[in-house]
């Protein structure tokens, strides 16, 4: 088994998990091989690709079929040779998302970055805002990152963001900029690299208290502003991860009240800029001066 600890969980895989630094955790989270259940693959045979219930969530790809159990357990069942990388890459995604889902957490896709030495912000987007970007941008300012892609985050009286893994991603236009030997291409529906950064990674959790959605529009200036009422509630579902998933499954009643909550204990700001010019740094004074000021 590897043992690993992500977003405040102790993992232990028969998989390994590349973008993770071995740990010696105790294990929360158990990752295992395993045969499809004969239940799931009558449905499959009929073929239903995907089903969800209050203790099971299961789903198929061309990878195999990758079952999420009681917050606790995923079990993966791979279709002949698969690349391990490829399997690995779909139980840090979809699967870990699933299984805190089950604990009660929503996974927002997004850059965490701790502000203040004690909060935390999320870095959201539209695909092509420039979320990557920006997040790069407050890092090369002296900030520290939590997570590049995932967070999980649950209303509580603490509203603690915990650390993801120390993987940068960056778009092709910034990657051929960067003189960085570690840079690697990465296998994804965008064009885009990444590298290990540790150097800059928070490892400990920070309290969230504000997100940053970013837009682009076809106009000269940036515009920002704090959303407020149902905007912000809006804003955090269209962010959530599995939103693709929940065209298929349909949003659980729960994640919906549980979205609402978090939107209603957070500030939310939109920044848009202009599409097609590069105003990072105007975009980058943007956030600290929200982050300073709020």
């Amino acid at each position: 088994m590897y043992q690993y600890y992500i977003y405040g969980l102790g993992l232990h895989s028969e998989i390994k998990l590349y973008h993770l630094e071995e740990t010696s955790a105790a294990p929360d989270v158990t990752v295992r091989y395993a045969s499809v259940p004969e239940d799931i693959g009558l449905l499959t045979a009929q073929g239903v690709a995907s089903a969800m219930s209050v203790s099971r969530i299961w789903f198929r790809n061309d990878s195999g079929h990758f079952i999420i159990q009681n917050g606790n357990e995923i079990l993966v069942c791979p279709f002949g040779d698969v690349d391990e990388k490829e399997l690995a890459s779909f139980v840090l995604g979809w699967s870990i998302s699933f299984l805190f889902l089950q604990r009660g957490f929503s996974a927002i896709h997004c850059s965490a970055m701790e502000i203040d030495g004690h909060r935390a912000a999320l870095i959201a987007g539209v695909s092509g805002a420039g979320k990557s970007t920006a997040a790069l941008s407050l890092i090369e300012a002296g900030y520290r990152y939590l997570a590049d892609d995932i967070i999980m985050v649950k209303p509580s009286a603490d509203m603690l963001v915990y650390p993801g893994f120390p993987l940068q991603k960056v778009c092709r236009n910034v990657a051929e900029q960067m003189d960085d030997e570690d840079l690697f291409y990465i296998n994804e529906r965008k064009d885009k690299f990444a590298y290990y950064n540790t150097e800059d990674f928070c490892n400990e959790p920070r309290q969230l208290s504000i997100m940053i959605m970013l837009d682009k529009y076809d106009g000269d200036t940036v515009l920002t502003e704090e959303l407020t009422g149902l905007a912000k509630w809006n804003c955090m579902l269209q962010n959530l991860f599995l939103l693709d998933a929940y065209k298929s499954f349909d949003y659980p009643p729960e994640e919906k009240a549980r979205t609402l909550e978090l939107a209603g204990k957070i500030r939310i700001y939109k920044i848009t800029r202009p599409d097609g010019t590069d105003t990072i740094d105007e975009i980058r004074d943007a956030m600290i001066r929200i982050f300073n000021q709020t």
